[in-house]
Protein backbone atom coordinates (compact mmCIF):
# COMPACT_ATOMS: atom_id res chain seq x y z
CA UNK A 1 0.00 0.00 0.00
CA UNK A 2 2.78 2.56 1.34
CA UNK A 3 4.77 1.71 -1.78
CA UNK A 4 1.83 2.49 -4.01
CA UNK A 5 1.11 5.50 -2.68
CA UNK A 6 4.78 6.76 -3.42
CA UNK A 7 4.35 5.26 -6.75
CA UNK A 8 1.39 7.26 -7.64
CA UNK A 9 2.19 10.44 -5.21
CA UNK A 10 5.07 10.55 -3.83
CA UNK A 11 8.34 12.19 -5.41
CA UNK A 12 9.22 12.62 -9.17
CA UNK A 13 11.72 10.98 -10.45
CA UNK A 14 15.03 12.87 -11.17
CA UNK A 15 14.93 14.94 -14.70
CA UNK A 16 17.56 13.53 -16.74
CA UNK A 17 20.51 16.05 -17.05
CA UNK A 18 23.28 15.93 -19.51
CA UNK A 19 26.81 17.56 -18.65
CA UNK A 20 28.91 19.27 -20.27
CA UNK A 21 32.38 21.18 -20.43
CA UNK A 22 32.08 23.47 -23.13
CA UNK A 23 34.70 25.91 -24.70
CA UNK A 24 34.20 29.15 -23.85
CA UNK A 25 33.95 30.25 -27.57
CA UNK A 26 31.10 28.07 -28.23
CA UNK A 27 28.84 29.66 -25.41
CA UNK A 28 26.57 31.80 -27.19
CA UNK A 29 25.48 28.76 -29.32
CA UNK A 30 25.63 26.02 -26.60
CA UNK A 31 23.11 28.02 -24.46
CA UNK A 32 20.37 28.78 -27.08
CA UNK A 33 21.24 24.16 -28.10
CA UNK A 34 20.38 23.92 -24.71
CA UNK A 35 17.66 25.86 -24.11
CA UNK A 36 15.83 24.04 -27.66
CA UNK A 37 17.09 20.60 -26.71
CA UNK A 38 15.24 20.42 -23.32
CA UNK A 39 12.16 22.13 -24.85
CA UNK A 40 11.97 19.22 -27.34
CA UNK A 41 12.90 16.39 -25.33
CA UNK A 42 12.80 17.16 -21.28
CA UNK A 43 16.38 16.78 -21.11
CA UNK A 44 18.46 18.98 -19.13
CA UNK A 45 22.04 19.94 -20.53
CA UNK A 46 23.98 21.25 -16.95
CA UNK A 47 27.51 23.60 -19.33
CA UNK A 48 30.06 24.25 -17.53
CA UNK A 49 32.15 26.89 -19.57
CA UNK A 50 35.70 27.99 -19.55
CA UNK A 51 39.18 28.41 -21.65
CA UNK A 52 39.33 24.34 -23.45
CA UNK A 53 42.60 23.45 -21.59
CA UNK A 54 40.93 24.31 -18.10
CA UNK A 55 37.60 22.55 -19.28
CA UNK A 56 39.94 19.24 -20.05
CA UNK A 57 40.73 19.54 -17.10
CA UNK A 58 37.63 20.10 -15.12
CA UNK A 59 35.84 17.05 -17.53
CA UNK A 60 38.64 14.44 -16.87
CA UNK A 61 38.31 15.21 -13.12
CA UNK A 62 34.00 14.61 -13.27
CA UNK A 63 33.14 10.86 -12.28
CA UNK A 64 29.88 11.25 -14.09
CA UNK A 65 31.15 13.84 -17.24
CA UNK A 66 29.08 13.41 -20.21
CA UNK A 67 30.01 15.49 -23.32
CA UNK A 68 33.13 17.40 -23.71
CA UNK A 69 32.85 19.93 -26.47
CA UNK A 70 36.51 22.51 -26.33
CA UNK A 71 37.26 24.84 -28.91
CA UNK A 72 39.43 22.01 -31.05
CA UNK A 73 39.37 18.60 -31.75
CA UNK A 74 43.25 18.67 -30.10
CA UNK A 75 42.12 18.62 -26.69
CA UNK A 76 39.24 16.21 -27.13
CA UNK A 77 42.24 13.54 -28.49
CA UNK A 78 44.93 14.85 -25.60
CA UNK A 79 42.32 13.63 -23.03
CA UNK A 80 41.62 10.48 -24.88
CA UNK A 81 45.21 10.43 -24.59
CA UNK A 82 46.15 11.01 -21.18
CA UNK A 83 43.14 9.12 -19.59
CA UNK A 84 41.40 7.11 -22.48
CA UNK A 85 37.91 8.85 -21.80
CA UNK A 86 36.70 9.41 -25.07
CA UNK A 87 34.10 6.75 -26.05
CA UNK A 88 33.57 8.95 -30.02
CA UNK A 89 33.84 11.83 -31.68
CA UNK A 90 31.67 14.42 -33.37
CA UNK A 91 31.87 16.89 -35.99
CA UNK A 92 30.15 20.52 -34.48
CA UNK A 93 31.89 23.30 -35.81
CA UNK A 94 34.71 25.02 -37.89
CA UNK A 95 36.26 28.19 -35.67
CA UNK A 96 38.72 30.75 -38.01
CA UNK A 97 40.83 33.29 -36.37
CA UNK A 98 40.63 36.46 -37.02
CA UNK A 99 41.93 40.22 -35.84
CA UNK A 100 39.35 41.77 -34.27
CA UNK A 101 39.59 46.18 -33.69
CA UNK A 102 37.52 48.74 -32.33
CA UNK A 103 34.89 50.18 -34.87
CA UNK A 104 36.27 52.04 -37.21
CA UNK A 105 39.83 50.77 -37.19
CA UNK A 106 41.01 53.73 -34.83
CA UNK A 107 44.88 52.56 -35.17
CA UNK A 108 44.72 51.90 -38.90
CA UNK A 109 45.48 47.67 -38.25
CA UNK A 110 45.71 46.22 -41.67
CA UNK A 111 47.75 42.71 -40.53
CA UNK A 112 49.19 40.82 -38.23
CA UNK A 113 52.87 42.79 -38.19
CA UNK A 114 50.80 46.31 -36.83
CA UNK A 115 49.89 44.26 -33.44
CA UNK A 116 53.84 44.72 -33.22
CA UNK A 117 53.76 48.74 -33.20
CA UNK A 118 54.66 50.45 -30.19
CA UNK A 119 51.32 52.51 -29.96
CA UNK A 120 49.26 48.63 -30.21
CA UNK A 121 48.20 47.28 -27.07
CA UNK A 122 47.66 43.70 -28.07
CA UNK A 123 45.24 40.81 -26.51
CA UNK A 124 46.08 37.11 -27.15
CA UNK A 125 44.68 33.96 -25.18
CA UNK A 126 46.47 32.31 -22.77
CA UNK A 127 48.16 29.04 -24.34
CA UNK A 128 47.38 26.97 -21.83
CA UNK A 129 44.23 28.13 -21.14
CA UNK A 130 42.26 28.18 -24.23
CA UNK A 131 42.82 26.95 -28.05
CA UNK A 132 42.62 30.64 -29.31
CA UNK A 133 45.41 31.39 -27.47
CA UNK A 134 47.50 27.85 -28.01
CA UNK A 135 47.12 28.36 -31.77
CA UNK A 136 47.89 32.61 -31.84
CA UNK A 137 51.69 31.89 -31.63
CA UNK A 138 51.62 29.49 -34.39
CA UNK A 139 49.36 32.21 -36.94
CA UNK A 140 51.84 34.65 -36.11
CA UNK A 141 54.87 32.03 -36.61
CA UNK A 142 53.64 31.30 -40.09
CA UNK A 143 54.07 35.45 -40.85
CA UNK A 144 57.62 35.50 -39.53
CA UNK A 145 56.90 37.17 -36.66
CA UNK A 146 57.41 36.22 -32.69
CA UNK A 147 54.68 36.25 -30.03
CA UNK A 148 57.47 36.70 -27.04
CA UNK A 149 58.24 39.89 -29.31
CA UNK A 150 54.94 41.70 -28.45
CA UNK A 151 55.09 44.72 -25.63
CA UNK A 152 52.54 44.94 -22.69
CA UNK A 153 50.95 41.60 -24.36
CA UNK A 154 47.39 41.07 -22.13
CA UNK A 155 46.39 37.73 -22.17
CA UNK A 156 43.32 36.00 -21.32
CA UNK A 157 41.99 32.16 -20.37
CA UNK A 158 38.85 32.71 -22.87
CA UNK A 159 37.96 33.97 -26.21
CA UNK A 160 35.11 35.86 -24.80
CA UNK A 161 37.01 37.65 -22.94
CA UNK A 162 39.38 39.00 -25.94
CA UNK A 163 35.97 40.04 -27.75
CA UNK A 164 35.05 41.73 -24.79
CA UNK A 165 38.35 43.81 -24.53
CA UNK A 166 38.50 45.19 -27.86
CA UNK A 167 34.72 46.16 -27.30
CA UNK A 168 35.66 48.18 -24.40
CA UNK A 169 38.96 49.38 -25.66
CA UNK A 170 41.43 47.74 -22.98
CA UNK A 171 43.27 46.40 -26.06
CA UNK A 172 43.70 47.44 -29.61
CA UNK A 173 43.34 44.33 -31.21
CA UNK A 174 42.94 40.61 -30.50
CA UNK A 175 43.18 37.29 -32.37
CA UNK A 176 39.54 35.57 -32.22
CA UNK A 177 37.33 33.30 -33.52
CA UNK A 178 34.99 34.34 -36.64
CA UNK A 179 32.26 33.53 -34.44
CA UNK A 180 33.20 35.66 -31.59
CA UNK A 181 33.62 38.80 -33.52
CA UNK A 182 30.37 38.25 -34.89
CA UNK A 183 28.93 38.85 -31.66
CA UNK A 184 30.77 42.38 -31.33
CA UNK A 185 29.69 43.78 -34.64
CA UNK A 186 27.97 46.84 -33.12
CA UNK A 187 31.40 47.69 -31.29
CA UNK A 188 34.54 46.15 -33.39
CA UNK A 189 35.25 44.69 -36.77
CA UNK A 190 37.23 42.37 -38.63
CA UNK A 191 40.61 42.07 -40.10
CA UNK A 192 41.37 39.05 -41.79
CA UNK A 193 44.02 36.54 -41.45
CA UNK A 194 45.90 35.67 -44.89
CA UNK A 195 44.72 31.79 -45.41
CA UNK A 196 48.59 30.63 -45.58
CA UNK A 197 49.18 32.03 -42.12
CA UNK A 198 46.06 31.07 -40.75
CA UNK A 199 45.15 28.04 -38.42
CA UNK A 200 41.54 26.72 -38.76
CA UNK A 201 40.16 24.92 -35.56
CA UNK A 202 38.17 21.81 -35.85
CA UNK A 203 35.47 21.73 -32.95
CA UNK A 204 34.59 18.10 -32.21
CA UNK A 205 32.36 16.91 -29.18
CA UNK A 206 33.31 13.39 -27.30
CA UNK A 207 31.12 11.53 -26.00
CA UNK A 208 33.09 10.17 -22.66
CA UNK A 209 33.34 7.12 -20.66
CA UNK A 210 32.34 8.55 -17.65
CA UNK A 211 28.36 9.53 -18.74
CA UNK A 212 25.72 7.48 -16.82
CA UNK A 213 23.09 8.00 -19.22
CA UNK A 214 24.89 7.50 -22.91
CA UNK A 215 21.47 7.77 -24.44
CA UNK A 216 20.36 11.24 -22.88
CA UNK A 217 24.11 12.32 -24.45
CA UNK A 218 24.28 10.38 -27.67
CA UNK A 219 20.79 12.33 -28.18
CA UNK A 220 22.26 16.01 -27.68
CA UNK A 221 25.20 15.30 -29.61
CA UNK A 222 22.42 14.37 -32.59
CA UNK A 223 20.53 17.27 -31.74
CA UNK A 224 23.45 19.50 -31.88
CA UNK A 225 24.92 17.80 -34.91
CA UNK A 226 21.56 17.62 -36.62
CA UNK A 227 19.71 20.29 -38.92
CA UNK A 228 17.85 22.24 -36.17
CA UNK A 229 21.09 22.26 -34.09
CA UNK A 230 23.00 23.23 -37.47
CA UNK A 231 20.59 26.30 -38.12
CA UNK A 232 21.31 27.00 -34.40
CA UNK A 233 24.87 27.09 -34.83
CA UNK A 234 24.50 29.19 -38.22
CA UNK A 235 22.36 31.52 -36.84
CA UNK A 236 24.69 32.45 -34.23
CA UNK A 237 27.90 33.10 -37.05
CA UNK A 238 29.90 29.18 -36.27
CA UNK A 239 30.47 27.45 -39.57
CA UNK A 240 28.93 24.02 -39.87
CA UNK A 241 30.87 23.32 -42.82
CA UNK A 242 35.07 22.75 -43.13
CA UNK A 243 35.90 26.25 -44.78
Amino acid sequence: MAAGLVGCGGAKPAKKTVRAYVGAGMRRAVDELAEAFEAETGIAVEADYGGSGIMETRAQMDPAADVFLPGDVHYVDDLHAKAGLIEEKTDIAWFVPVILVAKGNPKGIRGLGDLFRDDVKAGLGDPKACQVGRISGKILANSGLDRANLKGLKEADTVEKLGAWVAMKNVDASIVWDATAASYADAAEVIEIPKDANVISHVVVGLMTTSRDKAAARRFIAFMAGEKGKSILAANGYRTEAP
